[in-house]
């Protein structure tokens, strides 16, 4: 693909065009990532929001809002929850979603209860301010990690092919988690994904949310292979990396359902 072929994708992504989907067969589900970025030039951070408003995985609702410097749990977001999920309700005739998937980043082992207790309340007193109780899964990732995996071939180790999962043995007895290969590389050894799930209310069985992961990774507009975390957590990092290091303010509310961050 051609450098003219790659801006002109760019293009139509960031006005709104839809250059391809994610297939996956279930209906009635929003996917969401969140992401902070932290402005070392000021005494502010940015908290990205991403969530999906088709199945497909082509139209998403953003939204970008400064928090206080280097707080990473999201203070407001039982508000960004909230348009979000009116956002989806007019897109999906007038239905809110069934299940609401939420890929957290950024977020390090140590603050794992703080997004329990702040986060994930305030994502379940959104749901019993609109009187709607959808499944919910929510999901940290992890991209910086020492673990690395081999697969044997004959007289040598070679990386593990692309949707690749590790669920057990190197896993931790304390938490429910699991490893993720989502791409190739032409040299080197590939670094895995760790998602760890700190909310599990779902009928979904384990197998299918380490499937959507993987397809969420081929989602992602600026690139046509995979890429290392679902592609809500790209944009929601795209985001908050483009308010915080370049714009310094809260965009315009009707760049709200365009990737014009991209």
């Amino acid at each position: 693909m051609s450098v003219v072929t790659k801006v002109v994708l760019q293009m139509n992504a960031k006005l709104g065009g839809e250059l391809w989907g994610a297939n996956i067969p279930m209906n009635d589900c929003m996917y969401v990532g969140i992401d902070t970025y932290h402005d070392p030039g000021t005494n502010k951070s940015v908290c990205g929001f991403i969530a999906s408003l088709n199945r497909l995985c082509t139209r998403y609702y953003n939204k970008a809002v400064f928090q206080p410097n280097k707080q990473e749990i999201i203070s407001n977001l039982q508000a960004l929850m909230t348009k979000a999920l009116e956002c989806y309700k007019k897109h999906n005739d007038d239905k809110y979603p069934l299940r609401v998937i939420v890929f957290r980043d950024g977020v390090g082992d140590g603050q794992l209860n703080a997004v329990k207790e702040h986060e994930i309340r305030s994502i379940k007193n959104t749901f019993e301010s609109l009187g709607i109780t959808p499944q919910l899964v929510v999901a940290v990732v992890t991209k910086r990690i020492q673990q690395r995996f081999f697969k044997p071939m004959s007289n040598r180790l070679a990386n593990p092919a692309p949707g690749t999962v590790i669920d057990n043995q190197v896993t931790r007895d304390e938490y429910f988690d699991f490893y993720l290969i989502p791409q190739s590389v032409g040299q080197g050894t590939v670094t895995p994904t760790h998602y760890n799930i700190i909310e599990w209310e779902t009928t979904l069985t384990p197998d299918k949310i380490q499937q959507l992961a993987y397809k969420l990774c081929h989602a992602y507009y600026n690139w046509t292979g995979t890429i290392r975390v679902p592609a809500v957590c790209q944009y929601a990092h795209k985001l908050a990396f483009l308010v915080g290091q370049s714009l310094h303010r809260e965009p315009n509310i009707q760049l709200s359902e365009v990737l014009y961050f991209l």
